[in-house]
C-alpha cells in the first residue's frame, strides 16, 4: 500500500514523458531492482557522469534519514527524483535545503564558505564534462578552437560567482545569506540545473529535448572561428561562461571572432578595422604579467571625438581573480575612439577620464593603461598588475548577430548608393593614424550625402 501511494503521488509531479525518465534513470542505478537503490551503488553510477564529489553530495542529501538515530539504507523513486523536481520545479527555499544537506554541516544556522565553493567547482566541472559528452553540443567547436578547462579556471569562476557573497572566504556565514546569493546568482542557479537534467535524461535513456530548452544560452554560439594554425586562445571556457553570463540576454547567443594580434599582428589599425561597425565587442588583454582582463562595449565603435556607449557595457578581470564591473550611471564615458588628436587622446579607452582610464590602448599598440580608481564602473580596481601595462596578447570578439544597418545608414534610402569610400575601414584607420587627410571625402558623387 505504501508503495503504492508515493507512486501515485510521484505521478501527480511530472509528466508521462519525465516519469518514464525518472523510472528508467531508478532502475539504472539500482541495477534493475525496485525499492533497492543503495548509496554506494548509486554514487557509483552517477560518478560515470559527474564529478565524484558532486555525485556524494548528491547522494548525501538523498540519504541523509528524515529523522535523527535513523538510517537509510534504500530510497524510493519518489526520494531519488527530488533533485530533478528541485532543479526544474522547486523554489529557492527548496534548493536552499538541498544544498545544503549536500555540504558538510557546520552549524544549525551557519554555512562553511570553502564548503560551498568545493561544490560550485564540481558543479562546473560536471557541466563541462557533460557537455563534452553530449552529441550536438556547441562545447565541442570551442574544445577544436584550443579552448580548454584546467583546475586553476574552474576554481577561479567558483570563487567569482561567490565574490557577491562575501570578500572573506574562509569563514562560516549565516544560512540567510545563503539564500540572498540564490537569488542574486542566476547564471549558478541555470548550470545547476542543467547538470541534473542531463543526468537524469542521460541515465533515463531519453533524448536530451525532453528536458525544457534553456530560453538563456549558457555557452555560445562560436562564429567565424579563425582559420589559422597560429592560434591559440587568451581565454578558458571557464571565461567564456562568466562573461557571457554579464552580457544582455539578447546578445548570450553567439560569439563572432574579430581579432587576434597573434594572428593579425600587434597592428592598432588592422584591429580598428575589424571590430568597427560590427555591433558590440568584447575584449580580451593578456599584459606581460600575465594578467587577463577587457571590457565590454555594448555599441559598435566609431572615430569621433567624443564618449559613446551605454551603461550596459562593464570591465572585467579574468585572471588572477574573476570579477565584474559593472556601470554605475556617474558619467558616461563608456566608449572613447579616436586618432590623430594633437589635444586628445590617441586610441581607445574604456571608463574613468582623459589620461586617468579604467582601460585604454594607445593608437600605436603595445601600451596601454588602467587607473586604481574609476567612477565610470562599480567597485572597480585596477585591471593590470601595473597601471601602465604592455600588452603581451589581445583579441576581440563581436557578440550577437550581425548589426543589420538601415536604409538611412547605408545611403540606400530615396535612390542614393553609397560611396566605396565609406568602405575598407583599415584603409582609412591607417591614414588616420599616419596623419594622412582625407581630401577624397570632399569628392563624393553628387547627392551621395545629401
Amino acid at each position: 500500500m505504501g508503495n503504492a501511494s508515493a507512486k501515485r503521488e510521484t505521478d501527480n509531479l511530472y509528466t508521462s514523458e519525465e516519469l518514464r525518465m525518472l523510472e528508467s534513470a531508478y532502475k539504472n542505478a539500482s541495477g534493475g531492482a525496485l525499492e533497492k537503490l543503495t548509496q554506494d551503488r548509486l554514487v557509483e553510477t552517477w560518478s560515470q557522469t559527474i564529478e565524484r564529489s558532486l555525485a556524494e553530495s548528491t547522494a548525501q542529501f538523498l540519504f541523509t534519514p528524515t529523522k535523527p538515530g535513523l538510517q537509510c539504507i534504500n530510497i524510493p523513486l519518489r526520494k531519488f527524483a527530488e533533485p530533478y523536481y528541485m532543479m526544474e520545479r522547486g523554489t529557492i527555499e527548496q534548493k536552499l535545503q538541498m544544498l545544503l544537506s549536500s555540504m558538510p554541516r557546520t552549524g544549525n544556522d551557519t554555512f562553511n564558505i570553502k564548503h560551498l565553493e568545493q561544490y560550485i567547482f564540481s558543479v562546473i566541472k560536471s557541466y563541462v564534462h557533460l557537455e563534452s559528452t553530449c552529441k550536438g553540443s556547441g562545447i565541442k567547436d570551442w574544445h577544436e578552437l584550443g579552448f580548454i578547462t584546467t583546475e586553476r579556471s574552474a576554481a577561479t569562476f567558483a570563487k567569482g560567482l561567490l565574490r557577491n557573497l562575501s570578500k572573506d572566504q574562509d569563514h562560516t556565514l549565516p544560512i540567510e545569506a545563503l539564500e540572498r546569493w540564490l537569488h542574486v546568482t542566476p547564471q549558478f542557479l541555470q548550470i545547476w540545473r542543467e547538470v541534473f537534467s542531463q543526468l537524469y535524461s542521460r541515465h533515463g535513456g531519453s533524448k536530451r529535448n525532453l528536458i525544457k530548452e534553456m530560453e538563456i544560452a549558457i555557452l555560445p554560439e562560436l562564429c567565424e572561428a579563425p582559420q589559422s594554425s597560429h592560434y591559440r586562445p587568451i581565454i578558458e571556457l571557464p571565461h567564456v561562461l562568466y562573461i557571457n553570463a554579464q552580457l544582455p540576454r539578447e546578445h548570450r547567443h553567439k560569439w563572432r571572432f574579430l581579432f587576434s594580434s597573434k594572428i593579425n599582428g600587434e597592428s592598432f589599425s588592422t584591429m580598428l578595422g575589424k571590430v568597427m561597425d560590427k555591433g558590440p565587442t568584447l575584449f580580451f588583454i593578456e599584459d606581460e604579467d600575465q594578467y587577463i582582463f577587457g571590457g565590454y562595449a555594448s555599441e559598435s565603435w566609431s572615430l569621433g571625438p567624443q564618449f559613446c556607449g551605454d551603461d550596459n557595457s562593464f570591465l572585467y578581470t579574468l585572471s588572477p581573480a574573476m570579477r565584474c564591473f559593472s556601470a554605475t550611471g556617474y558619467n558616461d564615458h563608456y566608449q572613447y575612439l579616436n586618432l590623430n588628436q594633437q589635444t586628445m587622446p590617441n586610441g581607445l579607452g574604456m571608463g574613468g577620464q582623459f589620461e586617468f582610464w579604467g582601460l585604454f590602448i594607445d593608437c600605436m599598440f603595445g601600451d596601454g593603461q588602467s587607473v586604481e580608481s574609476c567612477t565610470t564602473y562599480r567597485d572597480y580596481v585596477q585591471l593590470s598588475k601595473r597601471k601602465q601595462f604592455k600588452i603581451r596578447n589581445m583579441e576581440v570578439w563581436a557578440v550577437g548577430d550581425l548589426p543589420v544597418k538601415d536604409e538611412d545608414e547605408e545611403g540606400a534610402g530615396d535612390g542614393q548608393k553609397r560611396s566605396v569610400l565609406d568602405s575598407n575601414l583599415e584603409d582609412r584607420a591607417i591614414l588616420e593614424i599616419s596623419g594622412k587627410q582625407m581630401h577624397s571625402d570632399g569628392l563624393r558623387e553628387p547627392g551621395m550625402d545629401d
